[in-house]
């Protein structure tokens, strides 16, 4: 009697184990069914060649070229204004006289001013680069340039050459380079294909940003002359592309996944367990980046981290067959 009921306890014992397996078994098998679905709909992107580009962006005003401030040889009074704002005028032009002498009983004989350029007739800019609000006036006294701090009477700009003033941060002017082709696009004339080039970069900083950073002016000069409508001050866009790498194998910058210096990707297996593998990147942009080595023409990665991912580190690296099979096991 005792030896059935120890044969019976034993049995007991048996199922119990067995049961417990089984629904372990069955638990794990429905978590992993589970992952595997999630890692189904996860997004995934695929390794392809093509071409990819860096290219440097940036706005800007539109200016003449040449900008000359108009100024009187001596101090007085202004006579006459013989000109106004916007009106073309030839170089030697007489665009207004001025009397000489601190008082009007001084009688001195009065005083041509000239146009140094020809051009368009421009009110003058401020020492903090802020626009007048007109011309110099008759009855006005003014400083000349015999005083030392003379008067800006007004400004004369040559519109058939312009150029773009940028100020450019001190981590971007690194990338940039005199004689650099640009892609030009003034908002107001916008369906007017323009070209330009870098002319000057300056070696010294113009200004410091919010945070500190320096910033550094860099001109464009457009390559088209005499172009019609343009006004000093309006907003053009630059592009130009710093480099540039054909046929490459790309991926999107979705799939590279970064963590202390190195860099990785989670190579889809089908029916198997994700791989980490690890990477050499090239040139990147805001939405390939170059694949130098590591990845293969047609191959898929994960745009986010799979949950079933394969061990990492030495000797764990498995064929796709392999990981299958180790998949189906399960």
């Amino acid at each position: 009697m005792k030896k059935v009921k120890h044969i019976l306890l034993k049995i007991f014992i048996y199922c119990a184990v067995a049961a417990v397996l089984g629904g372990g078994g069955w638990w794990g098998y429905k978590a992993f069914k589970k992952t595997s679905l999630v890692e189904g709909e996860t997004e995934k992107v695929t390794v392809s060649k093509g071409d990819i580009e860096v290219k440097f962006q940036d706005i800007g005003d539109v200016t003449p070229k040449d900008v000359i401030d108009v100024f009187s040889r001596v101090g007085g009074r202004i006579t006459e204004v013989l000109t106004e704002e916007g009106r073309a005028v030839r170089k030697g032009d007489k665009v207004a006289v001025v009397q000489p002498g601190q008082t009007d009983s001084d009688k001195y004989v009065p005083v041509d001013v000239n146009a140094p350029i020809g051009g368009t007739v421009m009110v003058c800019s401020g020492n903090d680069g802020s626009r007048s609000n007109s011309l110099a006036k008759a009855d006005q006294r003014i400083s000349g340039l015999a005083d030392g701090s003379p008067t800006c009477i007004m400004q004369i700009g040559d519109f058939s050459s312009l150029i773009i003033d940028l100020s450019v941060s001190e981590m971007e002017v690194m990338k940039l380079r005199l004689g650099l082709p640009v892609k030009v696009t003034i908002d107001a004339l916008a369906s007017l294909p323009l070209t330009g080039r870098i002319t000057l970069i300056a070696p010294k900083s113009a200004e410091s940003g919010r945070g500190g950073g320096k910033s550094f002016k860099v001109e464009i000069s457009i390559d088209q002359k005499n172009i019609p409508n343009v006004k000093s001050g309006m907003t053009s866009r630059i592009e130009a592309v710093m480099q540039a790498h054909r046929n490459t194998l790309l991926m999107p910058v979705s799939g590279l996944f970064e963590e202390g210096g190195r860099q990785f990707a989670y190579l889809y297996v089908p029916g198997g367990l994700s791989r980490k593998v690890d990477i050499k990147t090239g040139l990147r942009n805001e939405i390939d980046v170059e694949v130098l080595s590591g990845l293969k023409e047609g191959e898929t990665v994960y745009a986010d981290k799979p949950f079933n991912i394969e061990p990492d580190g030495p000797g764990a690296k498995r064929s796709s067959s392999s990981s299958a099979g180790a998949a189906s096991s399960n």
